[in-house]
């Protein structure tokens, strides 16, 4: 089902698409930005819909893709001559003779001016309108893509004889979110306002519940292999519909050497154990997600999602309009959403991966052997694993004051390196967390039993809030008693006082409050 290329439908599966509304905005003579994550879909909408146009006669289409200009830089010259030659060779390719361009097109006067010389003799040439898809723009850096913009907004009122008929861009952000940093004016430039003529910015959506159905539906109609209702569903939850991990769970499921046989039915175990399996390995495209972490941009805003606060709502304005912007560029790259408690990861694995991601190198350092904290019976110990914990915090701080990276979120990660090193040994921990949310919560799922954990930052409301908030998780869960851990701001004067275990009641739950 999945794969890194543009889908070709005669060898991969495919929802139906819809251009309606695209060939709408051509036929308008709209210029206008399709922006989305990497792999989902972008690309093989955008050839769809070139060969579709050209098949339909009515304008000659081409799609180019201008990533091979990015190690250029700023070096505008070469930019052009290299974005030149792609539309020279894509025409060759994919245009009859008589559209491709002529010798007259490539006697360009100037080159830091080409592209727009280039597409003006061009379209002049052509008896039909020119419609263009331009891909991975938002790959070129600096000068080099302030020049292009400003090129493709110059040539707009010489259109349609003398410039695309209509024109788009495609990338991962919305053109007008761009800050651009100019070394020849030693400024940042705004996106929007080096291609202000653009009329529209469409963000490709992720698929819905009925476009997952359909997808593996082809599946079923091919094999006769079957999805049961709820791990179709469970396939939606987990992703909400990014495409690439929509397919990476089919491949999984149906293709690798632990796919189910193509006899049974696919069940919503099997979807749980496949999303498990795509977390651990990091495949090429979570790789990547773990990759973006390290960014101070996205770590700013990780962070405040983990630890449930939002720096958004602090009076700085320029911590606002930095929080803002950043806030934008993950959603972009489709790494959080806004989600009902507030902005969130995208989606289920995402949650799971990036605190995996943080806390990988801390669980490869802790000396634990999960075993000691299993009893006889199988079951997990959890009043071992916290005592152990306070043991090891109180001797091993630094591992929290000496972090570089996410330090405000320091406690919570170490905590979690911890839980994980042990329950990797046989179970699952779940996790919720939202910027806003005031806590980050934790289920660890072991042999058949739950443990639901809350954790917080101290305030003077910290206790307060965290027993309504825990009491409220155990609600949810069907669960009688849990724990509560408030972790100390700053530096640690009191080393009596951390760890200290106190019983409290809550709405008819018990609650332990331990003190970090």
């Amino acid at each position: 089902m999945a794969t890194p290329k543009p889908c070709v439908p005669e060898k991969h599966y495919m929802i139906t698409t819809d251009f309606g509304h695209l060939k709408k905005m051509i036929d308008d003579e709209r210029y206008f930005v399709l922006h989305a994550p990497r792999q989902t879909g972008k690309t093989t909408l955008m050839l769809q819909l070139t060969e579709k146009l050209n098949q339909e006669g009515k304008y000659i289409a081409l799609y180019v893709n201008v990533e091979a200009a990015q190690p250029l830089r700023n070096n505008i010259e070469a930019i052009n001559e290299l974005i030149i030659s792609e539309f020279e060779s894509n025409a060759r390719i994919y245009l009859e003779k008589k559209f491709q361009p002529q010798e007259e097109c490539f006697q360009i006067r100037s080159m830091s001016n080409g592209i727009n010389e280039f597409l003006t003799r061009w379209c002049l040439e052509l008896p039909k309108p020119l419609v263009v898809f331009m891909d991975e723009v938002d790959s070129l850096i600096g000068d080099g893509l302030i020049s292009v913009l400003r090129q493709l907004r110059s040539g707009y009122t010489k259109r349609p004889r003398a410039f695309p008929h209509a024109l788009c861009l495609i990338g991962l952000r919305d053109v007008r979110d761009y800050r651009i940093y100019s070394d020849a004016s030693k400024r940042y430039i705004v996106g929007g306002s080096a291609f202000n003529i653009k009329e529209k910015s469409i963000r490709l959506a992720d698929f819905t519940l009925a476009q997952v159905q359909e997808l593996y539906a082809q599946h079923t109609e091919a094999t006769g292999q079957t999805f049961t209702e709820e791990a179709l569903q469970k396939i939606y939850e987990l992703t909400q519909g990014q495409p690439w991990l929509v397919n990476a769970l089919g491949r999984e499921l149906c293709f690798e050497e632990q796919a189910i046989a193509i006899e049974q039915p696919v069940t919503e175990t099997n979807v749980d154990n496949a999303a498990e399996i795509l977390i651990k390995r990091r495949d090429v495209h979570l790789d990547q997600l773990a990759d973006k972490l390290t960014e101070p941009r996205v770590a700013k805003i990780i962070e405040a999602i983990l630890i449930g606060e939002n720096q958004g709502e602090l009076q700085d304005e320029e911590v606002r309009f930095d929080w803002n912007e950043n806030r934008q560029y993950l959603v972009d790259l489709g790494l959080v959403r806004s989600g009902k408690r507030g902005l969130e990861i995208a989606n289920p694995i995402y949650r799971e991966i990036i605190p995996r991601e943080l806390t990988a190198y801390q669980q490869d350092m802790l000396g634990i052997e999960p075993q000691w904290y299993i009893k006889p019976s199988g079951k997990l110990d959890i009043d071992k694993v916290l005592e152990a914990y306070i043991a090891f915090y109180k001797e091993h701080s630094e591992l929290i004051t000496n972090r570089k990276t996410y330090t405000e979120a320091a406690h919570h990660l170490l905590f979690m390196a911890w839980l994980q090193r042990i329950v990797n040994s046989g179970g699952h921990i779940s996790r919720e967390y939202a910027a806003g949310l005031g806590r980050l919560d934790l289920c660890i799922e072991f042999a058949g039993e739950r443990f639901a954990l809350e954790l917080k930052r101290s305030s003077k409301t910290a206790l307060t809030q965290g027993k309504q908030q825990l009491a409220d998780y155990l609600n949810r869960l069907s669960l009688p008693n849990g724990w509560l851990i408030i972790f100390h701001r700053g530096k640690v004067t009191n080393w009596d006082a951390v760890g200290k275990r106190e019983f409290v009641t809550e709405a008819g739950k018990q609650i332990e409050v331990i003190w970090l």
